[in-house]
């Protein structure tokens, strides 16, 4: 029998109500931090910018309207040279962990402006209907549809 909380999985093993829901968080956090990478790679490699310039270029994020600035600051403090490192995967990981903090912030200062939650933004929902339609895609390609 199912209960509320989770349901059985493939393997029998228990799924928490909201595993998805921070499996997708995880996986939005994950997106964010990759294209603000290939920002800065694309500053970098095709616009002939020095590290420290790509990043503080890529540092801008107009997109996050009102929370501008929870996301600049937290970029300005954490995703530097010294600090991150300049090979690809110690700056891709600076990036991934600004970017979750940042979203982090976010959250909490929507909820106390009693603003919308993450979740309504357009997009974070624009990514998981793509995320969603692609999975739905591989499962009629693996049904045989």
């Amino acid at each position: 029998m199912e209960t509320k909380k989770g349901k059985r999985g493939r393997r029998g093993e228990r799924v928490s109500g909201n595993a998805f829901m921070d499996t997708a968080r995880a996986a939005f956090v994950r997106y964010l931090a990759l294209e603000k990478w290939r920002e800065v790679d694309d500053l970098g490699s095709a616009a002939g910018l020095s590290l420290d310039r790509a990043l503080e270029e890529a540092g801008r994020f107009p997109e996050r309207g009102a929370y501008r600035s929870l996301w600049e600051e937290r970029w300005r403090a954490e995703v530097r040279p010294e600090r991150a490192g300049e090979d690809a995967g110690s700056l891709f990981a600076a990036i991934e962990r600004v970017v979750r903090d940042a979203v982090e912030a976010e959250e909490a200062e929507r909820r106390q402006r009693g603003d919308r939650a993450l979740d309504e933004d357009p997009q974070y929902k624009a990514f998981i209907d793509r995320v969603l339609e692609r999975l739905l895609r591989e499962g009629d390609v693996g049904n045989g549809q």
